[in-house]
């Protein structure tokens, strides 16, 4: 099988969303209003390309497993701050023997149709980003839902990593309770995961309660 290269593309339907794919993993860049960026999850080797592209001022690791890009990231970008959730914190300093800044300062920086979701029911320290631009709804996620792709169609669906029921969850009633609670306010007509393909479509709802089920 054939290495997806790395490559920027601009989310469709969102002007200051842009993603870089390597492999089966993803970095989000989300604009700010500055000028400058985010780096929603940072992946190994493509700092160089943003470095080319975007003034990056914030690097959010967006939980605790998302860890091996930080070094070469706070080397290239030393002028960028370093943020996680309160419950990420503890294992990525460690981990990577950096200072992890609370999520406060990302939250003055970012536009206005951007916020903050802590999903409830996981051990992670997950943090999810919701994006509304017009009729668009997109959710930013790390590893609670990832985006698999039809072979024969290749039309896109959510699923889960294997490793997320193990490792992702602790409690699986309140985290699905907790996502069909933002079903039910705000249903996404995108998700944007850090694995796999960008999901979206009219059944996308539908296909998230039924994947519930299935934990």
């Amino acid at each position: 099988m054939t290495k997806r290269k790395a490559s920027l593309e601009r989310v469709e339907g969102h002007d200051t969303l842009w993603t870089i794919r390597k492999g089966n993993l993803r970095c989000i860049i989300v604009g700010l209003p500055d000028g400058g960026v985010c780096l929603y999850s940072p992946v190994e080797k493509i700092s160089g390309m943003v470095a080319e592209t975007h003034d990056v001022r914030f690097l959010l690791a967006p939980n605790h497993y998302h860890n091996k890009a930080v070094s070469e990231h706070v080397q290239v970008f030393g002028e960028a701050r370093l943020v996680c959730t309160d419950a990420a914190r503890p294992r990525l300093d460690k981990i990577t023997g950096q200072r992890f800044e609370t999520l406060s300062s990302l939250a003055d920086a970012l536009p206005d149709n951007v916020e903050f979701a802590e999903p409830e029911g996981l051990k992670t320290g997950e943090l999810w980003l919701v994006v509304r631009t017009g009729n668009e709804l997109a959710w930013i996620v790390t590893d609670a839902f990832c985006g698999l792709q039809d072979k024969e169609d290749e039309t896109s669906r959510p699923g889960f990593l294997k490793t997320f029921p193990k490792y992702g969850l602790q409690d699986k009633a309140l985290f699905s309770d907790w996502v069909r609670a933002r079903l039910e306010t705000a249903s996404p007509t995108m998700i944007i995961p850090c694995h796999g393909e960008i999901v979206r479509g009219p059944s996308l709802r539908t296909d998230l309660e039924n994947l519930l089920k299935t934990l």
